[in-house]
């Protein structure tokens, strides 16, 4: 997907959510904005992490 589509579908995306989710979504774009690179890497690594693993973190929890 070229940045051109994505921007496209996070305009849309953004358009059906309600308006009281509005401040937390400009929130959230203005900390990824003014992340370190290697905070913003680690964060992918976790998220990852969590993804793959997610059966196994499911069943330690129980």
């Amino acid at each position: 997907m070229t940045t051109i589509q994505l921007k496209s579908e996070i305009h849309k995306a953004i358009d059906s959510v309600p308006e009281n989710v509005l401040p937390e979504i400009l929130e959230y774009i203005n900390s990824l904005q003014h992340q370190s690179p290697d905070k913003t890497k680690l964060n992918k690594f976790i998220d990852n992490v969590f993804e793959e693993d997610d059966e196994l973190l499911r069943r330690l929890a129980e």
